[in-house]
């Protein structure tokens, strides 16, 4: 039984792992409450999660003696694939030693859903492209399990424009599109600029998704978020949307709270529908216990979401705790079809 008196169990769209890992994390350790962060590998069985879109995050411009996810810039591109090469290679090490499951098939994913195989299903997400050094190098990148790409992060990828720097998708990108269509990669939204964005959808008839974005409308002082527009584009694409729990992405200039957490899924919900919601928490992606909820401190307490949800109406409105927390995901991927085999 878990928090928020259910037994109900999890998938969690956005989780830096291999990140968490690499710069030094032991993701296979207990998680104590009076440590400053909130995620590893056991914390999340502790918490119900049984899959996780798991990411292999690169960032530009940041110090690679520092950071083992860093590349100096767009033109480092060699850099970039041994940040992204670095991270596959922590998920492969980690279903050898038996303690994930990378999930590459639909029965894959049915299976950790399930609970049969008892360890994280993990299906890959590249949050950024720089990794992949030309378009032609997907087919090896899917062939290795990669199932979900975000053409860039924040600060933009040679690909395209990201949500803190401007420009829509540039020439190599639109190849890239065609080369992650040709291969059924789903499509992650929630860093690109508002220019890729619509770039992307003018390019690709195929699903989107914003793994871990919240509402604009609620939050405007930022463009990292997804303005009503975006959200109904995302219902048109048959997409999903998933909570970031990161508090200044819920709220300014003070403590985020459960109740915030409800705002943004209620405001989203009411546009993409309520079957199209859930949570991709992006829990210690560069923060920690400090910057989440208050009434949210681990992954033992995202039943408390659903509790929440609950006294806000959101089953009232055809929403439901299962889907909330992983039914309309896993619908999402499974209709996507990112999970069937395609050319390599």
């Amino acid at each position: 039984m878990h928090a928020g008196g259910s037994n109900t169990f999890w998938a969690d769209a956005h989780l830096d792992l291999a990140y968490l890992a690499v710069n030094g994390r032991d993701m296979t350790r207990t998680v104590h409450d009076d440590e400053p962060h909130a995620c590893t590998l056991r914390s999340l069985a502790d918490g119900g999660v049984r899959v996780a879109l798991g990411t292999i995050f690169t960032e530009l411009g940041g110090d690679p003696a520092k950071d083992r996810a860093a590349y100096r810039d767009s033109d480092d591109i060699d850099g970039a694939h041994r940040a992204g090469i670095l991270q596959l290679e922590w998920y492969e090490a980690m279903e050898r030693a038996g303690e994930i499951d990378i999930i590459r098939t639909q029965a894959d994913f049915d299976e950790a859903l399930a609970g049969l195989r008892g360890r994280l299903g993990v299906v890959i997400l590249m949050e950024c492209a720089d990794p992949i050094r030309s378009p032609d190098e997907v087919a090896w990148w899917h062939d290795r399990g990669l199932r979900v790409v975000g053409m860039s992060w924040g600060h933009g990828s040679r690909y395209a424009g990201g949500n803190a720097r401007a420009g829509g998708i540039t020439g190599i990108g639109r190849r890239l599109v065609e080369a992650l269509d040709g291969h059924g990669i789903l499509h992650d939204a929630s860093h690109l600029s508002r220019a890729a964005f619509d770039d992307l959808l003018a390019l690709s008839p195929r699903t989107v998704i914003a793994s871990h974005s919240n509402a604009q409308a609620l939050l405007p002082e930022s463009e990292r978020h997804l303005t009503d527009g975006q959200i109904g584009a995302i219902r048109d694409r048959r997409g999903w949307v998933g909570l970031n729990l990161y508090g200044r992405f819920l709220a300014h200039g003070r403590r985020a709270t459960i109740d915030d957490c409800v705002r943004h899924t209620m405001h989203v919900a009411e546009i993409a529908g309520f079957d199209r919601v859930g949570l991709g928490s992006d829990l210690d992606g560069g923060f920690g216990r400090e910057s989440l909820p208050l009434e949210v401190q681990s992954p033992a307490e995202y039943g408390k979401l659903l509790d929440a949800l609950d006294a806000a109406g959101f089953g009232a409105r055809g929403g439901s705790r299962s889907g909330f927390a992983h039914a309309n995901l896993a619908r999402v991927i499974t209709e996507s079809g990112c999970l069937q085999h395609h050319g390599g």
